[in-house]
């Protein structure tokens, strides 16, 4: 298996496992230095390490029913991943179906995951979250 093949893989791992509701398991995919970066001006946006995105997606399990991401097209090159995602859930507070669509660029580093820059409607996602 070439490193592009293996990274895609470890990719597809972590958010099958996220999407299974293994949060434990799939953290462990993630480097401890890890920086992930999420596109715009909302509350989400921004810089995240370990503890900070693996608290942010346990707060997606206990605010959505049923956080889903449905993977697209996978790309690899060199150390990088491009992945085109889709998810599905609905927000618990007020039944509002969310359906957002992504981007991933992610880099990985002895089989972990060391970087992820995240592109997504960020419209949606505001207005998933009024009641």
């Amino acid at each position: 298996m070439t490193t592009q093949e293996s990274n895609k893989k470890i990719v597809k791992e972590y958010f099958d496992l996220v999407s299974e509701q293994k949060l434990s398991e799939a953290f462990v995919l993630l480097a401890d230095d890890l920086h992930w970066w999420i596109l715009g001006n909302i509350p989400v946006s921004g810089d995240y390490d370990k503890r900070k995105i693996s608290l942010g997606f346990k707060m997606l399990q206990r605010n959505f029913e049923k956080f889903t991401f449905l993977l697209g097209e996978m790309t690899a090159e060199e150390d990088r991943v491009s992945l085109i995602a889709e998810s599905k859930a609905v927000r618990k507070s007020n039944s509002k179906l969310y359906n957002n669509h992504y981007h991933f660029l992610i880099t990985l580093r002895d089989n972990r995951i060391v970087k992820v820059k995240e592109y997504f409607d960020t419209v949606h996602a505001v207005w998933v979250e009024e009641n």
